[in-house]
């Protein structure tokens, strides 16, 4: 079966993408062998997968994938992309993976800010069925993340029907080094229920 590969940029910080890339990873690692390569010069996927709390998967960083790394072995390949890429970047990226997810926030400028960036691609002739916007950072309690996406939606982006809510649970899980569904918080069931969401509006 091919490999599937997932990236994650983003061109804002604070949206989540790292976040997203160790619990998507490791929903999929509990299906399939699956490994995450963080490639974010501020490591911190890596760092949190160090803090030992039991990932499902390995995290490596690129030169430990280049030097020993067995990647065609998994059938999920996820990457934490470098934040805030060249255009030219990101659109051969986009060409390299199965899927590129970019995480966007609900706040208008961040809006704001995916609605450019898409529209460069675009004008790029990237291939933007290849892409999925992921709403990110939405308030717990309401409609501001649905509505995030639906704005999203009708000026014409591919996004992603999953909405990823904010939980304190979600920084427990990097302060412990496992997943977001491992951390002792009775809403930490709700965030893993996001991730399952996306990872199998993604991979099917």
């Amino acid at each position: 079966m091919a490999q599937t590969v997932i990236s994650l940029a983003s061109f804002k910080g604070g949206v989540g993408k790292s976040t997203l890339a160790v619990n998507l990873a490791g929903a999929l690692a509990l299906n399939a062998p699956t490994t995450l390569v963080d490639e974010d010069p501020l490591r911190s996927c890596y760092r949190w997968a160090r803090r030992d709390g039991g990932l499902p998967m390995p995290v490596l960083l690129p030169e430990e994938a280049r030097r020993g790394g067995d990647l065609g072995a998994s059938r999920y390949l996820i990457v934490d992309t470098e934040g805030r890429p060249r255009l030219e970047e990101l659109s051969e990226l986009i060409v390299s993976s199965t899927w590129t997810l970019i995480p966007c926030g609900t706040s208008g400028l961040e809006i704001d800010g995916t609605l450019r960036l898409m529209d460069e691609l675009q004008r790029a002739e990237a291939d933007l069925a290849r892409v999925k916007v992921v709403v990110t950072k939405a308030p717990p309690v309401g409609t501001v993340g649905q509505q995030a996406r639906d704005a999203l939606r009708a000026a014409g982006l591919p996004v992603a029907n999953s909405v990823v809510r904010s939980y304190v649970a979600h920084q427990r899980a990097a302060e412990l080094g496992v997943l977001v569904k491992d951390v002792p918080d009775g809403r930490a069931p709700q965030a893993w229920a996001d991730v399952l969401e996306l990872a199998m509006e993604v991979v099917g």
